[in-house]
């Protein structure tokens, strides 16, 4: 994902110079051992989706599959709720390759449950990859023993929370994606007064629905990760004044 030494960059090649012959359609494709096969876009409309025809999958998966790749001709440089709900329907990772008609992306975007962790700090921010949901998802999925190696104060051991596909600016689509989903994970409302390390708070941003989210730390600190920015460490003060719901994970019954 994103900067991480990622693998099978021989297969990527192979993956790129795909792309670029299908461009403007969608390519697509499979890593299988360490190499990269083509598959046909049998798509309604290849320059807006991809398709790989269950007959022409059939012939593949007795071999180990990898990761599923496929290109975004003229972006975006993030996947689409579509592609994460496919990504979790096939339980490997999938890849992206953003290009157009003169340039290609260096590094593919890679994501998916079995894909190594970036830093909780630093991360540059790619929605559904690495935005603020997913910042709060890794912290948990991490730990405390693990945060602690990243120099975070933080009270649990490793939590799986869900990961759920989202459309970019969610917000603006009639989707409450926070307000939504926290209950179902295993969070209940707390005051602020109350909040303390391990817990979530939700904030509105430019918008009349809570569409950031971020957790307090140890040190009277939170981390969060806001578009266009790198995940960060940041005085709680501000912050939680802001908050409009704080959250404490309990776990389902």
């Amino acid at each position: 994902m994103l900067t991480f030494d990622y693998p099978h960059r021989k297969a990527f090649d192979a993956a790129k110079a795909h792309a670029r012959a299908e461009f403007p359609k969608e390519s697509c494709g499979l890593i299988i051992d360490g190499e990269y096969v083509p598959c046909t876009n049998a798509a309604e409309d290849p320059t807006k989706d991809f398709f790989i025809a269950p007959q022409e999958m059939q012939r593949y998966l007795s071999s180990n599959i990898e990761m599923i790749v496929h290109s975004h001709p003229g972006g975006p440089y993030f996947p689409s709720k579509a592609d994460m709900e496919g990504q979790a329907r096939s339980a490997v990772p999938w890849a992206i390759i953003v290009l157009d008609a003169e340039r290609i992306a260096d590094t593919p975007v890679i994501w998916g449950t079995e894909v190594p962790l970036l830093p909780i700090l630093g991360r540059p921010f790619v929605h559904g990859v690495a935005d603020c949901y997913s910042l709060v998802r890794d912290t948990f999925r991490l730990g405390k023993d693990k945060l602690a190696e990243q120099g975070i104060e933080w009270p649990y051991e490793p939590i799986d929370l869900y990961d759920l596909p989202r459309d970019d600016n969610w917000w603006t689509l009639g989707d409450n994606f926070y307000v939504d989903h926290y209950a179902k994970q295993g969070f209940r409302e707390i005051p602020m007064e109350e909040a303390r390390p391990g817990d979530a708070f939700l904030i509105k941003i430019r918008s009349s629905i809570c569409n950031h989210a971020g957790v307090l730390i140890g040190g009277d600190q939170i981390i969060h990760h806001l578009p266009m920015r790198m995940s960060r460490r940041e005085p709680a003060g501000i912050w939680g004044r802001a908050a409009e719901m704080w959250l404490r994970y309990e776990g389902n019954a």
